[in-house]
């Protein structure tokens, strides 16, 4: 298939997220149901949003469709978990035009944040040479593990900073402040409008990265439960290169 050619060229681009010299084990053990969910959402692209942008915004302007995609995806998020006592979300306002959804894992104490992996990079270049950040993913950061590596005296906050930092934590996590012990970050790749790979990282409270868990192979297992779907009940069988060829996998430092 042609989106699995794809997620196999640029499965590799993740090898560029900064990695931290954290020293220590710290055991990834994210939430699949909340995973599964991560990569529906996150499959969702301008693709699929511009045909109701059209109709009801405009055809010849499409000044917002960004917007108007993690719009999207913030509700399917949310209607994925209407009524669970464990998974809930939180939509958190950012100024007066941006508004993002928290995926929070009641039980095991962690959040989840969706973002592409091109941000990510460009936010841990900005971690690594600004330090301190008003942006999200910072604030939240205070809850994982300190870092270990030599540079680490670079990024110390004074206590202004970091008195923000978490006064702007608590008001993202809001009723779930003193509730969360971890942030996961899941990132995605896309191209052509379609994703092409995926993982989970856990980051140090510097914004570099201490473990990443692929999920790379969740995409192709996802495209292929929607075809078959939409050839019934008894589907025309593969050829044998079409099955999953991306490997769950844990990358340490």
């Amino acid at each position: 298939m042609r989106k699995n050619r794809i997620l196999l060229n640029f499965v590799n681009r993740r090898d560029m997220i900064l990695i931290s010299n954290t020293k220590g084990r710290f055991a990834m053990k994210p939430n699949p149901t909340i995973l599964h969910a991560a990569v529906d959402v996150m499959s969702t692209t301008a693709r699929d949003v511009r045909p109701d942008f059209d109709a009801s915004i405009a055809s010849v302007n499409h000044t917002g469709l960004s917007q108007a995609v993690w719009a999207r995806r913030g509700q399917q998020i949310t209607d994925k978990f209407p009524e669970d006592d464990n998974i809930k979300i939180r939509h958190v306002q950012r100024g007066g035009f941006w508004q993002f959804e928290a995926v929070v894992d009641v039980q095991q104490r962690e959040v989840f944040l969706l973002m592409t992996h091109d941000n990510l990079k460009a936010l841990q270049k900005r971690f690594k040479a600004n330090g301190y950040c008003h942006h999200y993913l910072f604030s939240l950061l205070r809850l994982n593990p300190e870092a270990k590596s030599e540079q680490q005296s670079l990024f110390q906050l004074d206590e202004d900073e970091e008195a923000a930092r978490e006064k702007d934590c608590d008001n993202i996590l809001g009723e779930f402040a003193g509730e969360i012990d971890r942030v996961y970050v899941v990132a995605f790749d896309y191209a052509e409008s379609l994703p092409t790979g995926g993982a989970v990282y856990l980051l140090d409270q510097n914004g570099s990265t201490i473990e990443s868990m692929d999920i790379s192979d969740m995409l192709v297992d996802q495209e292929e439960t929607t075809e078959e779907d939409s050839l019934g009940t008894d589907p025309v069988k593969r050829p044998s290169e079409s099955t999953p060829l991306v490997k769950l996998k844990i990358k340490k430092a």
